[in-house]
């Protein structure tokens, strides 16, 4: 139970769509730090304000470096959008040279002194793009370290987006069993709830399973190979499904909508940017692919607002769960 509630909250119906906003995939436009995609987010962010959708971005140390990006950013108005921080840590200096291209470098590998100046430095870097300081944050690779909670909470970050109990990392679960809703975490053991002294607040990424599935039986079902997973899918039995635009259709993220809402739980999104323009990530390699993406973005905004969904933003669920008023945001700058 938060403080300052006297009863669970009830997260239903509560769209947060999270970006992303991070380079184009080296390996299909043949360079490092490409930002073609930057149209795409554009493009994206006028079906969300047709739709009333509230999107969080969250910065790349290389996004906030962007001149276009930057005054994009900067040009919306207050409230429109949430801008936060997005952790890479081979583009984070200080860089070490066995860090440099290691695009698939997790935080936690990093050096703790290193790791923790990183994150000093991205947040100044987003506050310097988009003129205050960002309350959110995600880490790359779905990796939340205690070195990152500690000071993530000295930064003033209130909310993470990192985690997902039913999300795979590589060939595991290693959050399962972990709160579908928000939560404060435990700054020892992040994937747990905090029982004292927790500050920071996990607004996790949404993975359900299709049908009723029950809880004792995830960590057994996650810990089953991929054939025997098929095999339960094939009877109907199991299926787990994320809300990710980029590898769910359209049927599949309305069924998400469908369970969080039965589940009392928000539906958190996961969009990376480069997925919102034509050839500039595997999983959209044409018009043809992007404009079918965004015809299921739109079915989905569309069923929200027909069932009498909130859009809302990581800070803003942060802030409900610890009984937070809205505040204003910091200038860049300010402690």
């Amino acid at each position: 139970m938060a403080p300052g509630h006297t009863e669970p909250v009830n997260w239903a119906r509560n769209l947060v769509v999270t970006v992303s906003v991070e380079p184009d995939d080296p390996a299909v436009v043949g360079t490092t730090g490409s930002y073609r995609c930057a149209e795409g987010i554009e493009r994206f962010h006028g079906l969300c304000r047709a739709h009333g959708v509230r999107p969080t971005y969250l910065l790349t140390w290389s996004a906030a470096c962007h001149p276009r990006l930057s005054e994009f950013f900067r040009s919306m108005s207050a409230g429109e959008a949430e801008l936060g921080a997005h952790l890479h840590p081979e583009e984070v200096p200080p860089v070490a040279d066995h860090e440099r291209d290691a695009h698939t470098l997790r935080p936690s590998q990093v050096e703790p002194r290193r790791l923790e100046a990183k994150i000093r430095n991205l947040v100044e870097k987003v506050a310097e793009a988009v003129g205050h300081r960002p309350t959110s944050y995600r880490s790359g690779f779905m990796d939340l370290s205690p070195v990152q909670v500690e000071t993530l909470v000295e930064l003033g970050i209130e909310a993470d987006s990192s985690l997902g109990p039913l999300e795979r990392v590589r060939r595991s679960y290693p959050f399962v069993g972990a709160p579908l809703v928000p939560y404060l975490v435990d700054p020892r053991e992040p994937w747990r709830p905090a029982r004292e002294d927790g500050r920071l607040v996990e607004v996790p990424m949404t993975s359900v399973f299709r049908r009723p599935f029950p809880a004792v039986l995830h960590p057994f079902y996650c810990r089953l190979p991929g054939k025997a997973h098929g095999a339960l899918r094939r009877l109907g039995v199991a299926e787990i499904i994320s809300f990710r635009p980029a590898g769910a259709c359209t049927d599949e993220l309305l069924a998400v909508c469908r369970r969080t809402e039965r589940l009392g739980a928000p539906a958190v999104m996961t969009i990376h940017s480069n997925e919102l323009s034509p050839a500039t990530s595997a999983t959209v390699p044409d018009e043809a692919a992007c404009c079918a993406y965004y015809e299921r973005l739109e079915r989905v905004f569309a069923h929200a607002a027909e069932r009498g969904w909130r859009s809302a933003t990581l800070t803003e669920l942060a802030r409900r769960l610890t009984g937070r008023g809205a505040a204003q945001p910091r200038e860049a700058g300010e402690p």
